[in-house]
């Protein structure tokens, strides 16, 4: 499959036996991203203390918001969902705090801080205290049960993507409103509080409570944040680079982790290597979770993946290849993202195959590099291109950059084409320009936009520079701003 449709892009550019046929499509520049909130306010960082009420499926948070006021105005407008707000105020650099008067926008997802005289541009800081809900399904903060030996236990977990971190935060819930986190969970002392940096501190508060603080995240999008709670083991190893792997599961099942724990240290070395910037963060944790949904089953929280059981322990009495094939798959998938997604986001949804199709490539590429021995044909790469191509021949089909309008079609972008597509068409555009052309623009991409956000024209840009005379941009165009494949 790639072969032909090399064949494609050199007969495109000489002219040779047809055309694609399509007519010429420009993508949009870095700076038109769509956003459902004014562009009068920008957060910086996140001061969250948030404590959890298992038994009555509710929690209460506190929130500090650093803030840049760039245009007057007299309100604050931010996402929140499912929130009670107590009160709040805002504090300039300089002078009194003033008083906010929230009010809650259910249709819209938004919480208005609204003010009696307008604000100077200018920074200032955000507290407001607010109760939400824990949720059953996978969104926000969600409980999941499970039973055990001891009887029926409970856990918490967050699920973010693509836009719930406003039913645990309110805030600027968009990828491209990128800003630190300081997270504080009160919590019961007996249980185990994850999020994607270490506990910094953890202090006894008395009533068989305990404070966790966890370190100060990178500059990050909402959506990547994390927060796991309950009776959990953790198996660790060390990684490349001093970076420590581990795995988190209840109690009695971390002794599965070890087949994960090993791939999670190779894949990560693996990629340090690809993309020439190391992984960021001190540790990588992969949180197991009981259960399995039928939209997802992993997770790319920065520092801390979230992943169901089925797809991260592997029982020895019972597990087998395809088994380890699942686990490593899925682990090299998603530490893909921790660079293509978590330390360079797409802008807004329009992009989110830069963060799913080029994690889906680096997965295949990967086992195929690792474990040779699980592909002796080389064909995985041909079902996933042709399954795409299927999906492709349909009416509703949609191009792989397409544009998206609220975070309701975001939700429904998460398909074949958005993966599949996406995949093969990155491992042919690599075929066009050379493996070591390639890298070298996705490594110059993954320095020039570390820890912002970037548009799918900033990575040809980057590979065009690495390729001169391929007219690369304009053939990566004809595949990624059209649905469908050429016809020669």
């Amino acid at each position: 499959m790639r072969h032909i449709l090399a064949s494609a892009i050199a007969l495109a550019l000489t002219g040779v036996a047809g055309t694609l046929s399509a007519q010429t499509v420009t993508a949009p520049a870095a700076a038109e991203v769509t956003t459902q909130l004014p562009r009068t306010a920008r957060p910086s960082h996140y001061a969250v203390e948030v404590t959890p009420h298992a038994d009555t499926m509710s929690f209460d948070g506190k929130v500090r918001i650093d803030l840049d006021v760039l245009a007057a105005t007299d309100r604050i407008v931010l996402q929140a969902v499912n929130m009670r707000f107590a009160h709040a105020t805002l504090a300039p650099a300089k002078g009194k705090p003033l008083a906010a008067t929230v009010s809650v926008d259910a249709d819209s997802q938004t919480a208005t801080f609204a003010f009696a005289k307008p604000l100077a541009p200018g920074k200032y800081v955000l507290s407001t205290e607010y109760a939400g809900k824990i949720n059953t399904q996978a969104n926000g903060l969600f409980a999941l049960d499970y039973a055990t030996p001891d009887g029926q236990k409970r856990a918490l977990y967050t699920q973010f993507e693509n836009s719930d971190a406003r039913r645990f935060i309110p805030s600027w819930d968009e990828p491209d409103y990128k800003a630190t986190f300081d997270l504080t969970v009160v919590a019961p002392a007996t249980q185990m509080a994850v999020s994607n940096m270490p506990v910094a501190r953890s202090e006894d508060i008395g009533s068989g409570l305990k404070r966790v603080t966890f370190g100060t995240t990178p500059k990050m999008s909402t959506y990547l944040l994390f927060f796991g709670l309950g009776d959990f083991d953790r198996a660790t190893l060390a990684g490349p680079g001093g970076t420590e792997i581990g795995v988190i599961a209840q109690k009695g099942k971390v002794d599965q982790a070890r087949f994960a724990l090993e791939a999670g240290r190779d894949v990560l070395a693996e990629y340090n290597d690809y993309f020439g910037t190391a992984f960021p963060l001190p540790k990588l944790d992969n949180i197991a979770a009981p259960g399995r949904s039928q939209f997802f089953s992993a997770m790319e929280n920065w520092g801390a993946i979230f992943t169901f059981e089925y797809s991260l322990l592997l029982d020895p009495s019972i597990s087998n290849v395809s088994d380890q094939q699942r686990v490593f798959t899925v682990a090299a998938h998603e530490i893909a993202h921790q660079w293509f997604g978590d330390l360079v986001t797409m802008a807004w949804w329009d992009d989110l195959w830069l963060n799913e199709g080029f994690a889906t490539w680096m997965e295949g590429r990967t086992t195929q590099k690792l474990h040779p021995e699980w592909d002796i044909d080389h064909a995985d790469a041909a079902y996933t291109s042709r399954g795409a191509m299927g999906r492709d021949a349909y009416a509703t089909t949609h191009p792989v950059v397409q544009h998206v309008a609220t975070v309701e079609q975001a939700s429904q972008a998460f398909d074949g084409i958005t993966y599949g597509k996406g995949s093969a068409v990155i491992g042919m555009l690599e075929d066009y320009v050379g493996a070591e052309q390639w890298r070298a623009g996705v490594r110059s991409y993954i320095k020039a936009h570390a820890y912002g956000n970037a548009v799918t024209d900033q990575l040809w840009a980057e590979v065009d520079k690495a390729a001169p005379g391929k007219q690369f941009t304009q053939v990566a165009h004809d595949f990624t701003l059209q649905p469908g494949v050429p016809l020669i």
